[in-house]
């Protein structure tokens, strides 16, 4: 396995050099094969062996070429399945309510777009990334909707450190752990995750996990403006859907 590893990673970041290596190792052990058959045309390895290697010549040519275009196939639709998910990035949510029976959500250190989402797009369910700046926010959001389906809904998950807002691969792993949690109970297409709050690292973690996991991701644009913060949604207003447009970056619904 290390020597594969090696190989892989010496291909993606030297793929011309590792290429050029393995072309001339395989070239001097066919010239080497053919050396020998020249020198002793009688022998019976070189007899049996050009019988075995025109008959499998023509084997994994075949079967060369099937590979060819199954690869050739998965690439292509993967390109058009990205093309269909992205084809609605930018678009405004219409009908906002119940749109989505279970949200994971980056908790906000001010709370309001939390309190928005929940209030307007109303899920059943909805777990919350907090870090420890923002664990009394999470808390509060926790019990102002008590009736509201969550794992965390007592602070038991342990969250994540302040530290760790900031590592990719620790929040990526666990966005993955409550999206799968919410999956055992809910179709993907009525699930989605919110990356209006958090770091730009926790944002694209929680992207990358809603992708890996096929749910829709969003983010909330708030109508009112300050001049500090530009565009934001009032927590005077919380409860006015008009207040903000639920914007979709990548979409996993049916269509």
């Amino acid at each position: 396995m290390k020597f594969w590893h090696w190989l892989l990673k010496n291909a993606r970041l030297f793929p011309l050099t590792t290429g050029f290596i393995i072309f001339l190792i395989l070239s001097i052990v066919t010239l080497l094969i053919g050396f020998g058959s020249t020198i002793m045309p009688e022998h019976p390895f070189f007899n049996d062996f050009f019988l075995i290697f025109n008959n499998s010549s023509v084997l994994m040519g075949w079967l060369s070429m099937t590979l060819a275009w199954s690869v050739a196939l998965l690439a292509w639709a993967h390109r058009e399945e990205a093309k269909h998910n992205f084809k609605y990035a930018g678009d405004k949510l219409s009908p906002i309510k119940d749109s989505f029976d279970a949200s994971l959500i980056l908790t906000s250190f001010h709370g309001t777009q939390t309190e928005w989402h929940i209030r307007n797009i109303e899920p059943k369910r909805i777990e919350l990334v907090w870090t420890e700046k923002t664990r009394e926010k999470a808390k509060e959001i926790f019990n102002m909707f008590e009736d509201i389906e969550s794992i965390d809904s007592k602070n038991k998950n342990s969250g994540i450190t302040n530290e760790q807002a900031y590592d990719i691969i620790i929040i990526k792993q666990h966005c993955i752990s409550l999206l799968k949690s919410i999956l055992e109970k809910y179709d993907k297409e009525k699930v989605c995750v919110d990356l209006t709050s958090g770091t730009a690292v926790m944002s694209i973690a929680a992207f990358q996990a809603s992708e890996e996991m096929e749910v829709t991701s969003i983010y909330l644009r708030g109508e009112t403006y300050n001049p500090k913060f530009g565009f934001i949604i009032s927590d005077k207003k919380v409860s006015d859907p008009n207040e903000a447009n639920v914007i979709i970056l990548s979409d996993h619904r049916k269509k």
